[in-house]
């Protein structure tokens, strides 16, 4: 058997039994494109540390590369198609210095008020109210990009104020309540004249009644953000992106139940729940420091050692 075949077989097997296997298979495509005539036994590690340093390969991405190519041929080794597992050892671990970005509740009102001239030309796939309420969705609850763009007319019940995200990251289902103000802008967007409002059909609608492609949006926030003029200026080698509205999400909540006098502590769990996360550790993640939650957290501390505000609340 070749590489081809097992790879083949391989992505079959784990579609069929439920995974969408997008990046993992996109992965092992490019292996089969680069060695895919080659005998799976004849494979070599050195072959395999050609293709895991290719062209713009960083560390995350590298790393990333090795694990899907380990459990592949991990299952090849105990179906006895392979004798040992072709790969180099393992990189070193690394310390990521990408920090998302967070924006001011200034800049989110420049993107807004920046998305009619964005959208005016009639060749732009998104309507300037889809794209606004797009937006203040994604900022509003934290969801991913992609969750948002797969919601379907069934999926909103703005009756009971929640969202149903179905298949998400982790293959599961949650519900995420939606505030009055969010409600409402969703409200007016499906009030609006021209969209086909039945139940399948998509939530967020290109002028053409059809789905909206997650490189549409990201490709119309870029270009959002250049007119609104929110860029970084630090020596980050990311402008902002889309997803860090998902992060503002998270530091901004952070930050107003420190101005509220909120159990932060208590509080994190269901922060990471909303977000529809497993394990808290990737809650924190999402947790940038910003110079408006510094100053929550110190004058929290300051009470706490000058006066025991906090204490003594807690113990009423």
């Amino acid at each position: 058997m070749n590489l081809a075949e097992s790879i083949t077989l391989y992505i079959t097997k784990r579609q069929a039994a439920g995974e969408k296997y997008y990046s993992p298979a996109r992965v092992l495509r490019a292996l089969s494109r680069s060695h895919g005539e080659i005998e799976l036994a004849s494979l070599t590690s050195d072959q395999v540390s050609c293709f895991l340093a290719g062209p713009r390969t960083g560390p995350a991405t590298w790393r990333n590369k090795y694990g899907t190519l380990r459990v592949f041929f991990e299952h090849w080794l105990l179906r006895e198609e392979l004798h040992t597992v072709p790969l180099p050892p393992p990189a070193p671990k690394y310390t990521s210095s990408f920090v998302p970005y967070i924006y001011s509740v200034s800049e989110l009102r420049l993107l807004l008020a920046a998305v009619p001239r964005c959208q005016q030309r009639d060749a732009c796939l998104m309507s300037a109210p889809m794209f606004r309420t797009l937006l203040l969705l994604l900022y509003g609850t934290g969801m991913r990009i992609g969750e948002v763009l797969r919601l379907r007319g069934d999926d909103v019940d703005l009756g009971a104020g929640v969202i149903t995200v179905r298949g998400t990251k982790f293959y599961k289902s949650r519900l995420v309540p939606l505030g009055p103000h969010v409600q409402a802008h969703l409200r007016s967007y499906l009030a609006l004249p021209g969209r086909i409002d039945r139940n399948h059909q998509p939530l967020f609608q290109s002028r053409l009644h059809k789905a909206v492609r997650c490189q549409v949006v990201e490709i119309g926030f870029r270009r959002l953000c250049n007119l609104a003029g929110v860029r970084r200026e630090d020596a980050s080698l990311y402008q902002p992106r889309i997803h860090d509205l998902r992060h503002t999400f998270a530091v901004h909540r952070l930050t107003e139940w420190y101005q509220n006098g909120a159990d932060v502590q208590l509080l994190l769990p269901v922060l990471s729940i909303y977000l529809g996360h497993v394990e808290l550790h990737s809650t924190q993640r999402y947790l940038t420091m910003t110079p408006e939650l510094l100053g929550e957290a110190n004058r929290r501390f300051e009470r706490y050692v000058c006066g025991g505000g906090d204490e003594q609340e807690t113990e009423r």
